[in-house]
């Protein structure tokens, strides 16, 4: 039954370009017949079509890579395939609930990754949407900061003041942090508009109140990524849109059903 599974589930999303194709070719020649049961010619060329892109991508870094030796093994994966399958039924597996159920998730499955290819398909993203979401895009930058945490306000703008005057601020090293890489992603809208001006070494111009605690900031190290070209952007930024407009759809989707948990 996995083999059966893998046939179905393998590379679906990797194979909607070639099953355009397949549904095209709806003769019924016949591949091979195992045991006295006829494969089509349509099973093959889409097991083939599955894997095409690891084909390429074989080809493109491995010279040695034997593309007729590769179709091969297809040809022997889904004839192994049947065999097992054909095992299985014998055996009764077919009939038993848990098969039942995971036929008809594959089912589905494909199903939904059909109608998704569709809805990306019917998707248009100007080339003026490209341009202005590159033009919003701003420098990106990673920071690490050593941060000195006090539950009092007045404490904080104290050892503030002591620290950017060079001064011993009095804090134990138990109230002292210093983070990780982080992106600018990763950190406050509000810290990073502050912290975004500062070299290194610098101070916040004054203490932040996050979850309760008063945190005075220093950036101790700082690297900017350099914004990419708009040629380098594109496709990126592209398939981004792309993906958000996809997300809308699938909202609304959901919005319009009704859905009844049986609790």
């Amino acid at each position: 039954m996995k083999a059966v599974t893998l046939i179905l589930l393998f590379g679906t999303l990797a194979v909607f370009t070639s099953a355009a194709q397949a549904e095209k070719q709806t003769t019924s020649d016949v591949f091979a017949v195992v045991n006295g049961s006829p494969l089509s010619m349509d099973l093959y060329r889409f097991l083939v079509g599955s894997r095409e892109q690891e084909s390429i991508e074989r080809q493109a870094y491995d010279s040695g890579f034997n593309a007729k030796a590769h179709r091969r093994q297809a040809a022997e994966d889904l004839v192994m395939t049947e065999l097992l399958a054909q095992q299985a039924t014998r055996l009764g597996m077919h009939e038993s609930k848990l098969v039942q159920v995971e036929m008809a998730m594959a089912e589905k499955t494909l199903l939904a990754q059909l109608y998704v290819k569709q809805l990306m398909d019917e998707i248009e993203v100007d080339e003026s949407e490209i341009r202005r979401h590159y033009d919003q895009q701003t420098e990106q930058a990673m920071y690490r900061f050593m941060i000195w945490q006090t539950p009092d306000q007045h404490r904080a703008t104290e050892i503030l003041e002591a620290l950017t005057a060079g001064k011993d601020a009095g804090v134990s090293e138990q109230g002292i942090v210093e983070t990780p890489w982080l992106q600018d992603t990763d950190i406050a809208p509000e810290v990073n508009e502050m912290v975004r001006r500062l070299s290194v070494n610098d101070f916040a111009e004054k203490p932040v109140l996050q979850d309760g605690v008063w945190k005075v900031v220093q950036v101790i190290d700082k690297q900017v990524m350099l914004k990419q070209s708009y040629e380098e952007e594109r496709e990126i930024i592209k398939a981004e849109l792309a993906r958000l407009k996809l997300d809308e759809k699938l909202e609304e989707l959901a919005d319009d059903a009704s859905i009844v948990f049986n609790e």
